[in-house]
């Protein structure tokens, strides 16, 4: 593979993007919706990712591509004001209804796209204290969504890309299928933009096992977890 240095990782991150397929519309996250609620508290990643985020108390959230309140709903247990943002209305209704179900007044559900203008949304600079961002970076501009996060928080900024241990199998770094460019994983484009950006993210993984039904034959996935201080200013 080529040398990592000099590599515009935006660049290289979109043109990656054209050659993958996409992640969905609004309309097929809506049809998950009720699959996604109804699995989402059967994993360890929610607990790992919120004892890793080690939030004060009452401090504020942002969830980009909240679902269907995976890490929303606990956070608002907990008593942190969370803005549960997604572009998917059956998504925003499951996280909805969850939080009407157990009289959460603390969590706001809102319909937002990483690519419309957030300050025109409604969502304006340093207006929370942490923004997050699970499993939900599948985006034609990452450093554009990464820079969003960033002048929205004011003291933390996290989110979880996959490795080579993704959701649909392992692929490991460097191996080759159906004739593509050698595989390197999401997180490696995401650390070294971050970088270059100007943050120094810390990396540290979420190991979990899906698939343990009856159904479905387990396996290992593994989730790399970012963090950052903000780089923006007010």
């Amino acid at each position: 593979m080529d040398s990592l240095v000099g590599i515009d990782w935006r660049k290289a991150w979109q043109e990656r993007n054209k050659a993958r397929p996409e992640p969905g519309n609004s309309a097929c996250w809506d049809a998950r919706s009720e699959e996604y609620r109804e699995h989402s508290c059967k994993s360890s990643y929610t607990a790992t990712f919120l004892s890793y985020l080690a939030l004060d108390p009452g401090q504020s959230v942002l969830d980009m591509g909240s679902g269907p309140g995976v890490l929303a709903i606990p956070l608002a247990r907990e008593g942190h004001p969370v803005i549960a943002a997604d572009f998917s209305p059956g998504m925003r209704q499951a996280a909805l209804a969850r939080a009407q179900e157990e009289q959460l007044d603390n969590l706001q559900v809102k319909a937002l796209d990483w690519n419309e203008d957030w300050i025109k949304a409604g969502i304006k600079p340093k207006s929370v204290d942490v923004a997050i961002a699970s499993r939900s970076t599948m985006v034609d501009d990452l450093a554009d969504a990464f820079l969003k996060l960033d002048r929205t928080a004011r003291s933390k900024v996290a989110l979880t890309m996959v490795t080579e241990y993704e959701p649909k199998g392992h692929k490991p770094l460097g191996s080759q299928q159906g004739g593509r460019e050698p595989h390197v994983p999401d997180f490696v484009f995401g650390v070294n933009l971050l970088l270059q950006l100007g943050a120094y993210p810390e990396l540290r993984y979420i190991d979990i096992t899906q698939g343990k039904g009856q159904e479905s034959k387990a396996h290992f996935v593994r989730w790399a977890y970012l963090t950052w201080k903000p780089i923006t200013k007010d």
